[in-house]
């Protein structure tokens, strides 16, 4: 069974640190990676661009309409994801508690979402 895991942080938190803070976390995250990749149950994973970048699909009158931004404005933003190939949510939930957003950056509003693939 498949998990899609959804990485969080407080984005605005973390654009105002200074490049060579957000250097050294990013520099953390990579490292933590490497245990994180090496279970063998990461299907794949991806960072995202700024959430200044996204672009939100809604219906309107039966059309698609396109406005700039994340689909939800709220202060924490979508930041990463990736999809863990488990037994069962438990087994994810252990892989998943690898991945540096549930290790490090508590301050930043890090978190991860976990959930089964229909």
């Amino acid at each position: 069974m498949q998990f899609l895991c959804l990485g969080y942080l407080n984005m605005d938190q973390f654009d105002s640190l200074d490049e060579d803070v957000k250097g050294a976390i990013l520099e953390k995250c990579f490292a933590q990676c490497r245990p994180f990749r090496a279970t063998g149950k990461v299907v794949t994973e991806e960072g995202l661009q700024h959430k200044s970048l996204a672009k939100t699909i809604r219906p309107r009158g039966g059309a698609p309409f396109v406005t700039d931004g994340p689909f939800l404005e709220v202060k924490e933003q979508l930041g990463s994801f990736f999809i863990v190939e488990a037994e069962n949510i438990d087994e994810a939930v252990k892989v998943a508690s690898l991945h540096p957003a549930a290790l490090f950056g508590e301050e930043y509003g890090f978190g991860i979402e976990v959930r089964p693939i229909q």
